[in-house]
Order: C-alpha cells, then sequence, then structure tokens
C-alpha cells in the first residue's frame, strides 16, 4: 500500500542533510553520502559493494517521511518507490535496471533479460527522456514528490505493458540509432569524443563501426561531462580520472562518472577529459 512519503532533491548535500530525511536514495555527492536516520541507499563509490536501490531489500516507510535524493533516474525511483510501498512487481525488470545502472546501457546485450523487459526499459527510457528532474541550481532542497510519483504511475502502466509507451519506446531505440553519426566529434588512442543534448556514452562505435574503449561526452543541454569505459583497464577508475580533473564532488563508478552536479563544463574540460583517458590508455599498452 502506498504511503504519503516526500521526495526532495538537492545539488548540495548540506541542504538535504539539514531536512534529516528519514531516508536518502542514492544522496551522493563523489566521495560524500547524506545518512537517512532509517534507510540510507546508496551503491556508488566507496559504497560500490551495496545492492542498487531498486533491487534493496528494505521496507516502507512510516508515513509522513522524507526521502532525500541527489537525482533522479530509474534506480532511485526503484528504491523510492520501494520506500513508498509501491514498487511494481517485476523482479527480472528491476535486476535490469540496476545491472544498466552499474554497468551501463552500452552493457545492454550482456545482461541476459528477456525482449519483454529490454522493450520495457527502452519504453521507460523513451518517457525519461521528456520528463527529466533536476535539482536548484543554488543548491537549495526542492519537493519533487508529484514528479516521482508520475514516474512510478509510468512505470506500472510500462510494466503491464501499456501499447502506446511501449511502441513509444521502440521508436526511441530506432531514433538512437541516428544518434551515434549525429553525436560524434572525433576517435583518437581508443577514445571517442561526443557531444549531444542526449545521453551518448552507450555508443562504443564510430560512424564507421569502430569500436572505441572510452567515450568523453560533453551534454550541451546540462553543460556536464561523462567518461566512461567499454571494460575500465586494470586498476582504472573513471571516478579516480574526472575527481582528479575536477575535485571529490565529481564521481560515479569504476567504468562511468561525470563532472560535479550543477557545475558548467565546456570543451576545454572535454579536452582534459579525453586527454587523460588517452593517457590511461596508452599508459597500460592500450588506444
Amino acid at each position: 500500500m502506498s504511503r504519503k512519503i516526500d521526495v526532495f532533491i538537492a545539488s548540495d548535500p548540506g541542504s538535504l542533510a539539514r531536512l534529516a530525511p528519514e531516508a536518502t536514495v542514492e544522496a551522493e555527492y563523489g566521495a560524500i553520502v547524506v545518512e537517512g536516520s532509517i534507510a540510507t541507499l546508496a551503491h556508488h563509490g566507496p559504497r560500490a559493494g551495496n545492492p542498487a536501490p531498486c533491487v534493496a531489500a528494505v521496507s516502507p516507510l512510516p508515513a509522513g517521511s522524507i526521502v532525500g535524493i541527489s537525482h533522479v533516474d530509474l534506480d532511485t525511483i526503484g528504491g523510492i518507490a520501494a520506500l513508498m510501498g509501491r514498487k511494481p512487481e517485476a523482479p527480472g525488470f528491476w535486476d535490469l535496471a540496476a545491472f544498466v545502472d552499474v554497468r551501463g546501457p552500452h552493457r545492454l546485450s550482456e545482461s541476459g533479460a528477456s525482449d519483454e523487459d529490454i522493450a520495457r526499459l527502452h519504453a521507460f527510457w523513451a518517457w525519461s527522456e521528456n520528463h527529466r528532474v533536476f535539482p536548484e541550481r543554488n543548491g537549495s532542497a526542492r519537493d519533487v514528490t508529484r514528479e516521482v510519483c508520475e514516474a512510478i504511475d509510468v512505470l506500472e502502466r510500462i510494466l503491464q505493458d501499456d501499447p502506446a509507451l511501449l511502441a513509444a519506446g521502440e521508436a526511441f531505440r530506432l531514433a538512437g540509432e541516428a544518434l551515434n553519426a549525429a553525436s560524434f566529434r572525433s576517435f583518437e588512442g581508443g577514445v571517442i569524443v561526443r557531444e549531444s543534448d542526449s545521453f551518448v556514452n552507450h555508443l562504443y562505435s564510430t560512424p564507421d563501426g569502430e569500436a572505441a574503449e572510452a567515450i568523453v561526452a560533453l551534454n550541451t543541454k546540462f553543460s556536464s561531462v561523462t567518461l566512461s569505459f567499454a571494460d575500465a583497464p586494470q586498476g582504472v577508475s573513471a571516478c579516480t580520472i574526472v575527481q582528479g580533473l575536477w575535485g571529490e564532488l565529481a564521481g560515479g563508478h569504476v567504468g562511468i562518472a561525470g563532472s560535479p552536479r550543477g557545475e558548467a563544463m565546456t570543451s576545454e574540460d572535454v579536452r582534459a577529459c579525453a586527454i587523460a583517458a588517452r593517457a590511461v590508455l596508452r599508459n597500460r599498452g592500450g588506444g
């Protein structure tokens, strides 16, 4: 049964902590995490051994509780839905969501998921593309309960195989095939540089079909930079690289990491990140 839970998002961990949330879901800011008094669902950086929030075993929170988050994505939504007591029962889909969150969308073909769950994932991605939720630029906490509940409503429809949402997902998948050429900027030393207002860190082949080992992408909509590796070399961490460039508020996983939330990046930052990625690949004998 759904419980009345309020969800707040903030780009500043201090703003979130001041709310004294009963639970937090991916309230992670590089090496920093905001703890919930009842539950803390976090699995990035030093907490990488924890289960993804969307598959974590949690009990619903008491009515009136506050959940704090740093961003909204499918994994976060799954964790919040569980804390609200309204997570749709779909183990295969949530396993797929956790797999993609940790390993990256480019590993989708390796997930072992059913065609049905992959189609559902594309359906959610298609809907999410036009329903992004972001924190206030000034760092203050923002109530996003309505937006999160809307996302859960849509997931319930997708997991009941809503025809319109699934059709939109298929169209989204086909459009993605054209995104490769449109976002491509350069390929050197095993690193593709891309630029787009969409997520492109899953496109590890050039328009000519050459395989890359890493992608550095500038998201022009949010002025953010994301570094990802198809297979991070032994001892190499995308998170370590971006934190070396932009400080501890940058972060992510070994295989994919990004610039600090809310901080505008430029083409020079892209260049610096690409140089760092190529150096790592070259030093271990790749690229």
